[in-house]
This record gives C-alpha cells, structure tokens and sequence, in this order.
C-alpha cells in the first residue's frame, strides 16, 4: 500500500467520525418496509421547510404563528429530555436522549394544530380541508410507527411525545386564538413599519381563501381578456 495512502487512512482513523442524527436513519438490508419507514422519519424535516416556505411566500400572520409554536415545541422537547435523561432502547440509534420522541411530539403538535385550525376557521366542509386533515393524521402515524420499527424509541417514548405534542398543539393554538388575537394584538403588530414593509398579512375572516383567491385569479384573467 502506498505511503501516502496509509498517512491518510491513519489519520482518519484517530479522528472520530460522527454522522447527522438529524437525516441519518438506518434500517436493516433489504427491509423495504424499514426504507419506507426510514424516508416517513424524514417529514417533519419537509414540514419544517414547507412552513418556512409559506411564511416567506404567503406572508400570513398565522404561518408565522404556527411555525414559532412549533420551533417553542421543540425546545420543549430538549428540556423535557433534559430532565428525564431516558436513553433510547438501542443506544447505538439516535443522537441524545429518547423521552420523549421528538419526532411524535413534532408531527402531534403539527396535527393538533392544523386540524382544530382548519375545523374552526375554514367554514366550508369541502373535499380539500377533510383530505388535508387526512392526510396529518396519517403522516402522524407513520411518523410514530417509524421511530417504534426502526428502534429509535420504545413504543412508550413515542406515545408520550405524541401526548406532549398534541398537548402543546393544542395549548398553542388557543393562546394565539384566545389572547394574542382575542385582545386585538395581531392588529398592533401588523400596524408595525417591518410588518408593512414586508406585507404580513391576516386573512382570517375570509372564510375559504383558497376558493377567494382563485376567484380573485380567475376574475383578474377575465379582465385582462376583455382589454
């Protein structure tokens, strides 16, 4: 073997490699079950990035919300595993430790929220908010069934960080429903220069706005045509 070549392999080998807890997942060879699973450990990552996309697309004052209740919940998560300091069932799995999942309690605090928000504000029982409220809970499950098959958390770590999540979720949403839009505070903070400038808005009072702003499309194009 060249000189030079083991100079290398040496060095790495007193260095101590670590890998990215945050997106590293393994499962057993040909298990296509645990690869599916494993991809399923990745969604509250894509969610993360999908709520910060609609923050800075959409600029609405209930994304912001929704994202800072969720970064909150996290931070949570790090105190309660401070506190409890529960290794995982395979210490070897996961970076930390495992009471309770961070996983579970992201993915429950995500469908506490987003059911309740969507039963109470989007008026219309249409095809689009049941498959979105669907469609949370069996992300949600995946999610939790994920983190018990691949052996990152026993089933009891899971079920508690679903319990914190949902929750947390649900204490969320009715801080921001009841005090923060409740005494009129949403207004105030819209009312400042940043908030202008970056034109956060508040469309809660429309009642479907996904239905207005079609409409609002398809009457724009209309117009355009007719010039």
């Amino acid at each position: 073997m060249d000189k030079d070549v083991r100079q290398v392999i040496l060095e790495n080998s007193r260095n101590e490699l670590r890998s990215l807890g945050l997106t590293h997942f393994q499962y057993q060879d040909g298990d296509y079950m645990g690869m599916a699973l494993a991809l399923a450990s990745l969604f509250p990552i894509f969610l993360v990035v999908m709520e910060a996309t609609i923050v800075l697309s959409r600029r609405e004052i209930a994304g912001i919300l929704l994202l800072i209740g969720q970064l909150g919940n996290e931070g949570l998560n790090i105190v309660l595993k401070t506190m409890i300091r529960q290794d995982r069932p395979n210490v070897h799995l996961g970076d930390g430790y495992g009471m309770p999942s961070s996983h579970s309690q992201f993915m429950t605090f995500f469908l506490a929220y987003t059911v309740v928000y969507l039963e109470t504000r989007v008026s219309n029982n249409n095809v689009h908010k049941r498959a979105v409220q669907a469609g949370a809970v069996m992300l949600t499950l995946l999610v939790m069934t994920s983190r018990v098959y691949l052996g990152y958390h026993s089933a009891l770590q899971v079920f508690a960080g679903g319990l914190v999540g949902a929750v947390s979720g649900s204490i969320w949403l009715w801080f921001v429903e009841r005090t923060i839009y409740t005494n009129r505070a949403i207004d105030v903070v819209l009312d400042w220069s940043i908030c202008r400038w970056l034109l956060i808005r508040d469309s809660r009072t429309v009642p479907d706005i996904a239905l207005a702003e079609y409409r609002l499309s398809r009457h724009g194009a209309n117009s355009f045509k007719s010039e």
